[in-house]
């Protein structure tokens, strides 16, 4: 059988690279950071990402980009390290497919 995912006409997988930063003030700096600066550095660093897209990813048609300011009260991450299993587990010398 001859696999035709790649050129079966009408179907296309959507492909992104995202990138996540958040910029983080430190707890307890006393500065009024004012909004009209927020948005000055959200534009800079925008077009720092802009110009370096073209060369870093030639690929790429479109950046779609998301600016937020907020007070993080209450935000939680955590990292939950998985049990190992035959699907997840490196082993020396084995195959890949």
């Amino acid at each position: 059988m001859t696999d035709t995912s790649d050129t079966s006409p009408g179907i296309e997988s959507p492909r992104v690279l995202r990138l996540t930063f958040e910029i983080h003030i430190p707890k307890g700096l006393r500065r009024n950071v004012q909004f009209r600066r927020v948005e000055q550095a959200a534009d800079r660093i925008t077009g720092a990402v802009q110009g370096a897209v073209a060369s870093a990813f030639p690929w790429a048609d479109r950046i779609k980009v998301r600016k937020e300011w907020s007070y993080a009260w209450a935000d939680w991450s955590e990292e939950i390290v998985l049990p190992s299993s035959e699907e997840n587990t490196i082993t020396t010398g084995a195959e890949t497919t």
